[in-house]
């Protein structure tokens, strides 16, 4: 073999180890599967979507928001801590990777869902860690089984106390998500600009779905000129998973299990559009003094895209409490 043939032998052999190594590496902390509950049983085959990340000891439960979105855009609230906790995420029924039929989407399906999770993970107790809607599947799971959950993270929350639907998503919230949505930084953007000058009639595809990322984006961040950060969107959304609001019991009090019953912490935005500067819910927990609420400055509902050092640091707190 000549020596030029011998050196590129060589690096290709050095590149291909290189490649195993790193799938290698890459199979100790990842892996996805499909938990099969007992409508999986039947006809309709409701399996959910399993993704589990991360080296260490401690397990967290990843709850995406919803009802209908995707574990997807989690992801990037849980970067950086990879080496510090194993990491489960999962698609909730009637979600992306999770479909389902209309006539199984149950709020308390879903609750059964996690239960289940959690039995197949074999763990005594777990760290939950919920966004959005998904705090309300946390609570309410909290309530049901108090001894299976240590730490209760709860980001962008649904309110602990709640007497109808209304009190949750109230005329406030409406007024709030109008600011955020029209507000001056909006307007001053490129493609909202772009929008307004072509009266909405895009001749790109690419330049419609940037405009629908950014409205998306809009009430849910609170600097706007990250929104190309934002992760899913609508196409990641499924609708006839919002059947399941229908059969939740909008009047609860989780405030009691919340204090009593795990290491509870509330991290919400300041601009969070469901409740600005956490009024409600500071008013609600005055009284419960094992609830910590952290308020994140300058950042709306999905908190990591806005301040995400400031909100990893919380979290972290939040997780070894």
């Amino acid at each position: 073999m000549k020596p030029i043939t011998k050196l590129l032998t060589g690096i290709v052999l050095l590149c291909l180890m290189s490649s195993f190594n790193q799938l290698f590496s890459q199979s100790k902390d990842y892996s996805e599967w499909y938990l099969r509950t007992p409508d999986s049983l039947d006809a309709y085959n409701q399996d959910i979507y399993v993704r589990e990340l991360g080296v260490g000891k401690d397990t967290v439960v990843v709850i995406h928001g919803g009802f209908g979105a995707n574990h997807d855009y989690m992801l990037d609230a849980i970067q950086g801590l990879e080496e510090k906790y194993h990491f489960v995420l999962y698609d909730q029924r009637g979600s992306l990777l999770s479909p389902g039929p209309k006539e199984k989407l149950t709020f308390q399906k879903n609750v059964g869902d996690l239960d289940l999770l959690i039995k197949q993970l074999g763990t005594k107790k777990v760290k939950i860690m919920a966004h959005s809607m998904g705090t309300l599947v946390a609570m309410e799971y909290l309530s049901q089984h108090p001894e299976k959950v240590s730490n209760l993270v709860l980001i962008g929350a649904i309110p602990s106390k709640s007497d109808s639907m209304s009190d949750v998503f109230s005329k406030r919230t409406e007024e709030q998500v109008k600011f955020l949505s029209f507000r001056p930084e909006v307007k001053a953007l490129p493609i909202y600009k772009r929008y307004k000058e072509l009266k909405g009639k895009f001749s790109s595809d690419r330049e419609r779905t940037d405009f629908n990322r950014m409205t998306f984006a809009a009430s849910n961040i609170y600097k706007i000129d990250r929104y190309k950060l934002m992760r899913g969107g609508f196409h990641y959304y499924k609708e006839d998973a919002s059947v399941m609001s229908e059969t939740v019991n909008w009047k609860y009090d989780y405030r009691k299990f919340l204090n009593d019953n795990a290491k509870t912490t509330i991290i919400f935005g300041d601009h969070d559009f469901l409740d600005f500067n956490g009024e409600v819910h500071q008013e609600l927990i005055k009284n419960y003094k094992n609830i910590k609420f952290r308020l994140i400055k300058s950042a709306g509902h999905n908190i990591w895209v806005d301040e995400p050092e400031i909100f990893r640091k919380e979290l972290e707190n939040a997780l070894k409490r």
